[in-house]
């Protein structure tokens, strides 16, 4: 489907199937409202992979939501999306937010928003007071802005800290030294803050970092370094491109003297198995690596296996990982916010934000969340918590942590 900078009806890319499939469109006299909502996705550039894959899930889920009778507490109103490119660049992540807002005169506005982009993105949100769901931000600097992306510290390097402990102490795995291997962005610079002084505090000895240039073409430096100081583990947040580049050097070294561990794309993303080739995916996949990731196909999650079977079966989709999965919990966060809130003026919707609860056990919480989801005081998920996987030759996930949702115990593989 081509994305450009006009609005179109949420109708209109076919991803469903029968009545669902039907397009809205606007009658007139008609009793039903519509409802703008700005969607500034990284469809292109180096972010692409989170927004290709989410995308069609999203438009899928609001699809759904109109065909089955709209946002009733607005009398039955349609939401419809108005879609804008960012190319993954920060400064025009601002630019077409600004233009969805005054021109397009969304009422909401939602997307990617990874962490440099929502850093670029807040003036802008605080001048318009504009409501915003990011899907993926680790932060946010705006009291208009709410994420589902993990919290720097009690989602990313919380839920790493804990997997690391629970490798030592659980699992009996040798870890007593530590290279923080992450992506040298705000996010991951971050993220690395909080592990470092988790892992110190929990005992790991922390022996030197690798952090990933995100401008590079190649990680063979980075891989070397971690090979000269031979850590027992590797661990910090990644991307899926700088994943991909440091995947690629430990193959072309032939190093797997350490454990890799961690999140969430750069480890866990679908699209690795495609972008290394199957040669170097089972080679370097499967061996002495672990990912942290909020969803996974055979997690221990009914709600979660629902919409997997949803998304395959009825959507027809080709990729469904935790991009789509988490693109679906956005469309039903929002959902949630347009029921509840008391009007569509800035001030309501902040306030139904601020009383999202999706608890464990919904049909649609998506997400692998045990306390549920809901919004902390700092516009950040209260439950920050991820789980961890291992890779099969077979290119499939296993969970192995937490044990609630676990499949297979970690084991390593050499």
């Amino acid at each position: 489907m081509a994305i450009n900078r006009r609005t179109f009806g949420i109708g209109a890319s076919g991803l469903l199937l029968g009545p669902i499939a039907a397009p809205f469109i606007r009658r007139a006299g008609a009793a039903e409202s519509t409802i703008r909502i700005g969607v500034v996705n990284s469809m292109s550039g180096s972010l692409a992979a989170y927004a290709q894959e989410g995308q069609p899930a999203f438009e899928y889920v609001i699809k759904k939501i109109n065909a089955e009778g709209g946002i009733k507490s607005k009398g039955g109103a349609k939401i419809e999306l108005v879609m804008a490119d960012d190319t993954s660049q920060p400064a025009r992540t601002a630019a077409e937010a600004r233009r969805l807002i005054t021109e397009e005169k969304v009422q909401l506005l939602t997307g990617t928003i990874l962490s440099a982009q929502m850093l670029a993105l807040t003036p802008v949100l605080d001048e318009l007071k504009m409501p915003t769901l990011s899907v993926w931000a680790g932060g946010s600097q705006s009291d208009y802005m709410f994420t589902l992306g993990y919290p720097y510290d009690r989602g990313y390097a919380q839920s790493m800290h804990d997997f690391v402990v629970s490798l030592r102490d659980d699992s009996k795995f040798a870890i007593k030294t530590a290279v923080m291997g992450y992506s040298n962005y705000e996010a991951g610079q971050q993220v690395n803050k909080f592990l470092v002084e988790k892992l110190k505090a929990s005992g790991v000895e922390i022996i030197g970092e690798a952090a990933l240039d995100i401008r590079a073409q190649d990680q063979t430096a980075a891989m070397i370094r971690i090979r000269s100081l031979k850590p027992d583990i590797v661990v910090g947040l990644v991307t899926p491109r700088d994943g991909i580049l440091l995947h690629q050097a430990r193959y072309n070294l032939n190093y797997h003297g350490s454990i890799f561990c961690g999140g969430t794309g750069g480890y866990t993303d679908l699209s690795l198995w495609k972008d290394l080739g199957p040669e170097i995916g089972k080679a370097v996949l499967t061996k002495n690596l672990f990912g942290m990731t909020g969803f996974s196909a055979g997690a221990k999650i009914d709600s979660m296996q629902k919409i997997i079977a949803e998304l395959r079966d009825v959507a027809k989709l080709d990729k469904i990982g935790q991009g789509a999965v988490q693109y679906a919990q956005a469309a039903r966060v929002l959902q949630q916010i347009l029921e509840n809130a008391a009007s569509l003026q800035n001030d309501a919707l902040l306030d139904a934000f601020k009383n999202v609860n999706i608890p464990f056990g919904d049909p649609n919480l998506y997400v692998a969340k045990p306390k549920g989801l809901q919004f902390a005081p700092d516009r950040l998920l209260k439950d920050g918590s991820a789980m961890f996987i291992q890779w099969t030759p077979e290119q499939d996930q296993q969970v192995v942590f937490p044990k609630e949702f676990a499949q297979v115990p970690p084991r390593p593989r050499i």
